[in-house]
């Protein structure tokens, strides 16, 4: 390698490795900024939920008071009631008393009047008897006795009224509305003191929800500018990679099956076959590749891979994989028809990829049609055994009565007979009604069992009929979902096929290498976990390099570094369970809804793995992993629509520009012949030569500056169909929509920090050895160790951790739960008093 290639080839190695550096650095500052605002979302969900806590306590006090306040304005009422009734009830004793005292000596008065009046009447009686003066004196007489009674009996009203207005306790009344009032000041002294302490606790905790909320608006802030410059690092190395190093690219499976693949850019020679003159040899310029070559390196060995040690690896068919350009797409000669090809090749890739991702959803569509056949087959099942067993029961009664009506109509025959011979037996008779209203019952009995035995057939009919189809949907959803995972697979093979061709067709190597295919530069095989890059040489024919007079390959830049680990199958169909069984009810606990999770693991997968489950909060609405993610591609669409913009403008100004070149050559030619018209071919002959070569220079200006720009419009094109194609793969790509948009900043990276105290390990549960379990007690609590809070909505999330060998756990990546699209569970507490 010569001294400028070597010169070149460090700079390349420094610029790619700094900006490199430069993205680890900012990758790590992302995800520093990810932690601190996720505890300051986790600060904020506490302040928030102490606030919620705080705010009902001060409505309970606010109810508290007003009662109590009302309470005091009645035991005041009632005071001075009490107060006035006492005083009254004294001046009434008083009243009473004299008047009573007065109604006495009246009374006195009149008994004597009537004893006197006696007297005198005794004397009439035996001096004047039948007279008119003994009529009189007998009618006087007998108004002086009734006078005389009435006044004992108003006598006595008095003395008892006197007797019932003394036994009124109104100063004890009095007292107690004292004491009443007494305590309930006192109660309304405590509710105003609770009151007051409780909004000062409110006032307290509302503004350290609002300090929460502004820390947490900070920290979102800091990740989204920090979101911003590693997406401008992650472009601007992109940029250089794809200028200086091939576009060399690993793309890593989100799930390892066993293999990966590499990208990389043809190499395009810095001149055209074109451009050559007639006469030259031919510089091998239109096919300069004999083939390109790909190398595994160990990250820790790519500062001493050179291309002597690629040449020497060469030796070994398994340490290197080789492409051979295919001469069967256009060249670069002619870049119309390269335009065309790739344009078409790129729109069949994006299809395909639109197929693989609807064949995705659709097998997620499937797998929820199986669940919920499932979930319809085990109640079918359950309801043609509840039927069955209602079936059988009822064969078993009618049975049953069949064995007793022979015994109970020999009964009652006998009986009826023997009443009939001693009608006057009081006993016989009864038990002959006895018999006979048993036989009538059993016989009733007898009907009604036939006829609950026919509504239980019909019912085990439908049950069957119901069973049987559920049966059906059952199968039908599984050939349905084997269906849809097989076009899923078939569609994930055309996507590699059709990028395979996308790339050939841009001149662009596309390769999927099998793991066992190729070893890396050492010999080894490729070991999950372990760091690696790739190189690629580019060996040139032998035409194009005496053509140049450079006899070197060339060694790319390594690729950025990348590792392939197996990832932990993620759990699915996480099912909530409600109520437990009664027999298990602790009665001195209460009890909680839900108490438990339960879901069904991988059968290979859970010898090795630990299943932690943890419950979301979810009534926030805070910043979430979703909106960052969406920030990062909005921020591609962004930059790829500003491009698309410049680009057609470009566009528009080239194509002006060759309309008016169109135009003055035009006027030029006109003019041409204008002139050349009026002049004498013989006589001016040395003048239209003259005339002719310097209208023919000016015009051979102008196409020059045409072909210049025809060649920009063509390049600006070529780009423009680019953005498109890019911006079709964002699209295509494009963040599900999820069911979940409250909630909080949580990802893997988090789930796995999570601390031990703060989730919960699922167990085997003893209905299947492939069914886990987690039971929510009293202790369990949130993410951020809070206990879970009645009428709270909580979302659960299973985190898959590897926790076989510790010598292979660099081997596997941990997988989390799809939570955001996980339903969420009201979490109730309910006294089992």
């Amino acid at each position: 390698m010569n001294s400028y290639s070597e010169n070149l080839h460090s700079s390349v190695l420094a610029s790619l490795e700094s900006q490199e550096s430069n993205k680890k650095k900012l990758d790590s500052q992302l995800n520093s900024s990810m932690f601190t605002l996720y505890y300051a979302e986790g600060a904020e969900i506490v302040t928030n939920d102490k606030s919620v806590t705080a705010t009902k306590k001060y409505n309970q006090s606010q109810n508290i008071k007003k009662l109590a306040t009302e309470s005091k304005n009645i035991s005041t009422n009632t005071l001075l009631s009490a107060t006035q009734q006492n005083s009254y009830t004294s001046q009434s004793v008083t009243n009473v008393a004299t008047s009573a005292a007065n109604i006495q000596v009246a009374a006195n008065a009149i008994v004597r009047l009537a004893s006197d009046m006696g007297s005198i009447f005794s004397i009439v009686n035996a001096a004047d008897y039948g007279t008119q003066i003994y009529q009189q004196s007998f009618e006087a007489y007998t108004l002086m006795n009734t006078t005389a009674y009435l006044a004992e009996v108003a006598s006595q009203h008095a003395m008892e009224t006197s007797a019932s207005i003394a036994e009124v306790a109104s100063s004890t009344v009095q007292d107690k509305a004292k004491v009443t009032d007494s305590a309930v000041d006192n109660l309304l002294k405590v509710a105003t003191s609770d009151f007051t302490a409780i909004a000062a606790v409110v006032a307290a905790q509302n503004d350290a929800k609002a300090a929460a909320s502004v820390t947490t608006k900070k920290a979102q802030g800091a990740i989204e500018s920090n979101k911003v410059e590693l997406q401008a690092a992650k472009v601007a190395y992109n940029l250089n990679n794809k200028s200086l190093n091939y576009n060399l690219k690993v793309h890593v499976p989100s799930v390892y099956d066993g293999s990966y693949n590499v990208s990389f850019d043809f190499y395009k020679p810095p001149f055209n076959s074109n451009e050559k003159t007639a006469n030259a040899a031919s510089l091998g310029l239109d096919n300069p590749v004999k083939s390109y070559n790909i190398f595994l390196v160990k990250d820790s060995k790519k500062s001493t891979f050179s291309a002597l040690t690629a040449e020497e690896a060469m030796g070994n068919s398994l340490q290197y994989v080789q492409l051979i350009p295919s001469p069967e797409y256009p060249s670069e000669t002619d870049p119309s028809k390269a335009l065309t090809a790739a344009v078409d090749t790129s729109n069949a890739y994006f299809a395909a990829l639109n197929a693989a991702k609807l064949s995705k959803e659709k097998v997620v569509q499937a797998k929820d049609t199986l669940r919920d056949a499932n979930a319809e087959l085990v109640t079918a099942t359950k309801e043609k055994q509840e039927a069955d067993v209602l079936v059988s029961e009822g064969k078993e009664e009618i049975t049953k009565l069949n064995k007793e009506l022979p015994a109970a109509k020999e009964k009652a025959a006998h009986t009826a007979e023997a009443s009939k011979k001693e009608p006057k037996n009081a006993d016989l008779a009864k038990a002959a009604t006895d018999a006979s209203r048993a036989l009538t019952n059993l016989e009733q009995s007898l009907e009604n069992a036939k006829l609950n035995e026919t509504k239980a057939v019909d019912a085990a009919k439908v049950a069957a009929d119901t069973l049987k189809i559920a049966t059906t949907n059952v199968t039908n959803a599984k050939t349905n979902l084997t269906a849809a995972e097989t076009q899923a697979e078939n569609d994930q093979k055309n996507v590699v096929t059709t990028a395979q061709l996308a790339a050939n067709s841009k001149r662009e190597g596309f390769k999927n290498i099998q793991s066992i295919d190729l070893v890396d530069s050492d010999n080894e095989m490729l070991a999950l976990g372990e760091k690696y890059v790739i190189f690629l040489l580019t060996i040139f024919t032998d035409d194009y390099k005496k053509g140049i007079n450079t006899y070197d390959d060339f060694l790319s830049a390594p690729s950025e570094t990348f590792s392939l680990k197996n990832t932990l199958k993620v759990v699915n169909d996480i099912a909530v369970e409600k109520e437990p069984a009664r027999h298990i009810l602790n009665p001195d606990l209460p009890v909680l809804s839900p108490y438990g999770i339960n879901f069904t693991v991988d059968e290979t997968d859970h010898k090795h793995t630990e299943y932690r489950c943890m419950f979301l909060s979810y009534n926030e609405d805070l910043f979430t992993s979703y909106e960052l993610d969406y920030f990062e591609e909005s921020i591609e669409v962004a930059v790829i629509k500003k491009e698309i913009q410049y680009s057609q403008n470009d566009i528009s100004q080239f194509r002006e520009e060759l309309k008016t070149i169109t135009l003055k050559i035009k006027e030029l030619d006109d003019a041409f012949q204008k002139e050349i018209k009026n002049l004498d071919p013989v006589k001016d002959k040395d003048k239209i030569k003259a005339l002719t070569a310097e209208n023919k220079s000016i015009v051979n200006n102008y196409s020059q500056v045409q072909t210049e720009i025809n060649s920009k419009l063509l390049t600006v094109t070529a780009k423009l169909n680019e953005l498109h194609l890019s911006f079709e793969k964002i699209m295509a790509e494009k963040l599900p929509k999820i069911k979940n948009k409250k909630g909080f900043f949580f990802n893997l990276k988090l789930a796995e920090n999570v601390a031990s105290g703060n989730y919960t390990t699922a167990l085997p549960s003893s209905k299947h050895s492939l069914s886990y379990e987690a039971k929510i007690d009293p202790t369990t609590t949130d993410n951020f160790g809070n206990a879970l809070i009645d009428g709270k909505l909580y979302i659960p999330v299973v985190l898959s951790v590897y926790s076989g060998n510790e010598t292979n756990q660099n081997q596997y990546n941990n997988n989390l739960s799809d939570w955001e699209n996980e339903e969420p569970f009201l979490f109730s507490i309910t006294n089992n008093q």
